[in-house]
């Protein structure tokens, strides 16, 4: 359905009531700008918002009476995501005019004096609505993938005595635990002391989101009954894709191929559930994730960088 481009209005993020309106705004700029990627799936969403309740975001929306045309989301200070719908692009100007504002505003507490907006590689408008604005790169921040799922994908080859399983029924402290036992164990990417956060009560919160569905969140299960690695997948009927996030392999079960085959029974889910295209995502430096990545089929499409400006 075309945007209607006549009147837009900013506001800021009201709490769980804008829920619905973020997420099919994320539905519908993933159909509006591919090839090129969006920033956020609607499983991304709800994943990044699991905890925050009817809390308020460093968020703005930008919205037409059709829906929203684009979001611009503060990720700690002085780092900023934003997506538009691209017969609204010429709102990135207005957007980060706001985002510096709001972090002049914000010094004094927070102490930043630069301003960093992550974008595509290839996105070359975003890229150079950023460089007229007086941006400039300073670092890679991610890599995106994409695998087409319209062919036939075998089922995962599995270590002797390990099956797959769904989150159909799963006692919710040992899914917790589960995300626990591959999150807090980051040293081989260079990430010391991480600790995650994720509770059978953070879970119990995802069972009632919007998006979830336990039939798509895959287990892997060693022959002594432990789980060994988990990856949540998310279907957006409106657009056509599939998402993973997140992927984690327990720290006693890695180099197994257990990543990887999570991933391919989560890709044959979401194929039978209709979905043309998978997607994923990871840090930059996330070179065995990198490889699990592609040894499931998918293809680097694209990677993000982060462009920064110092404000006055």
């Amino acid at each position: 359905m075309p945007q209607d481009t006549s009147r837009v209005t900013a506001r800021s993020h009201a709490g769980l009531s804008d829920l619905p309106a973020l997420l099919a705004f994320a539905g519908r700029s993933l159909r509006a700008r591919f090839p090129l990627e969006a920033e956020w799936h609607p499983g991304d969403l709800v994943w990044q918002l699991k905890d925050a309740g009817d809390a308020t975001q460093d968020m703005r929306l930008w919205e037409t009476p059709s829906g929203l045309a684009a979001v611009a989301w503060f990720v700690g200070p002085g780092g900023l995501w934003l997506e538009c719908l691209p017969d609204h692009e010429h709102l990135v100007a207005e957007i980060l005019d706001w985002a510096q504002e709001t972090l002049r505003a914000e010094r004094p507490r927070l102490g930043k004096s630069k301003l960093s907006v992550q974008a595509l590689d290839s996105d070359g408008g975003r890229v150079a609505a950023f460089e007229a604005r007086g941006y400039e790169r300073t670092a890679p921040e991610g890599v995106r993938f994409r695998r087409a799922l319209h062919a036939d994908i075998p089922p995962p080859i599995l270590p002797d005595g390990v099956r797959m399983r769904d989150c159909l029924g799963v006692d919710p402290e040992l899914r917790a635990s589960c995300h626990r036992d591959a999150w807090n164990h980051l040293d081989h990417i260079g990430i010391e002391n991480a600790r995650s956060t994720f509770t059978a009560e953070t879970y119990r919160r995802l069972l009632g989101s919007p998006g979830y569905d336990p039939a798509l969140d895959i287990l892997a299960v060693s022959a002594d009954g432990r789980l060994a690695a988990n990856c949540i997948c998310w279907a957006d009927s409106a657009s056509g894709v599939g998402t993973i996030e997140p992927v984690g392999t327990h720290v006693d079960f890695r180099g197994q191929g257990l990543a990887r085959a999570v991933n391919i029974e989560g890709l044959r889910r979401l194929k039978a559930r209709g979905m043309a295209w998978g997607r994923v995502s990871t840090a930059h430096f996330n070179t065995p994730a990198i490889a699990t990545y592609q040894s499931c089929g998918f293809e680097i499409i694209d990677r993000t960088s982060w462009w920064t400006k110092r404000l006055s």
